[in-house]
């Protein structure tokens, strides 16, 4: 295993299900309503998939999803 690796998975102890490598931190980009933002989190190097936590749901896509419904 590389060094790359050896600190990704140190960061976040996540692997990819479908690749089995760890997940790095990157950009990931979502859309929502026609509407496209960014917010980081963990990504496979690999298959690009991308692991979507808890808080992210109900932290950043939560305020997103309540601000473009309210317009």
């Amino acid at each position: 295993m590389d060094k790359t690796s050896t600190r990704a998975e140190k960061e976040n102890g996540l692997l990819c299900a479908r690749c089995d490598v760890p997940l790095e931190k990157s950009e990931a980009r979502f859309e929502y309503l026609g509407h496209k933002f960014t917010n980081p989190a963990p990504k496979c190097p690999i298959c690009g998939m991308v692991y979507i936590s808890e808080a992210l749901t109900l932290g950043r896509i939560a305020e997103v999803e309540t601000m473009l419904e309210d317009k």
